[in-house]
């Protein structure tokens, strides 16, 4: 794990160092969350489907998000939820951003990276079965993965503010849609007319 997390290190580092002027943050609210395994799905108890698949897994996520080129991006996501068994969990998360199209008032950008998954434990749940998904710590259980994503819509609101939408992988076996509000903190018109959402007159 210890060589997981000095990859991330230097991997974050190097990409920073290549960043350009235009930053934003974000805040989304997590909300509806679909798992693709059977994994103790049993335990879910805020499910949403007779199956538990479809649960409702409130929380937040929170981002900076700073522009290589006009069309790629590195985006740090930190979130913090209530799991479909009613546990605290969350994720790191480290993604390189592609733009996908941008007209107008729409843009939408996909994202891949690692990430961190953790959760409070759920082996002291009565039905648990113990799986390969996740190991144990104590009262935790986590998972390191090199490949997390997120597809992330945005709808131009105001010159330094945009609706923003997105799927996330939400842990190792499921995805979730989160909807909230990006700020941009930097957004130079220059001479490279850097392609922004929230920047019109770059179009």
């Amino acid at each position: 794990m210890k060589r997981f997390f000095l990859i991330i290190l230097i991997f974050c580092g190097f990409c920073f160092s290549k960043i350009q002027s235009q930053s934003n943050v974000n805040i989304k609210l997590n909300t509806l969350t679909y798992q693709f395994s059977d994994n103790n799905i049993n335990l879910a108890k805020l499910k949403l489907s007779n199956n538990g698949k479809l649960a409702f897994e409130p929380g937040f996520i929170f981002a900076y998000e700073a522009f290589a080129t006009p069309t790629t991006s590195l985006k740090i996501n930190m979130a913090a939820l209530m799991d479909k068994a009613g546990k605290f969990a969350g994720f790191p998360q480290v993604l390189i951003r592609f733009r996908l199209f941008n007209a107008f008032k729409h843009s939408m950008t996909f994202g891949v990276g690692p990430a961190f998954y953790f959760r409070q434990t759920w082996a002291n749940i009565d039905g648990y079965e113990t799986d390969d998904v996740y190991s144990d710590s104590g009262s935790w259980q986590y998972r390191p993965v090199w490949f997390s994503g997120e597809l992330e819509y945005n709808y131009y609101l105001t010159k330094m503010s945009n609706l923003s939408i997105s799927v996330n992988l939400m842990n190792p076996e499921s995805i979730g849609l989160a909807i909230g509000y990006k700020y941009w903190i930097s957004k130079k018109s220059n001479k490279r007319k850097r392609g922004c959402i929230s920047c019109p007159s770059f179009h």
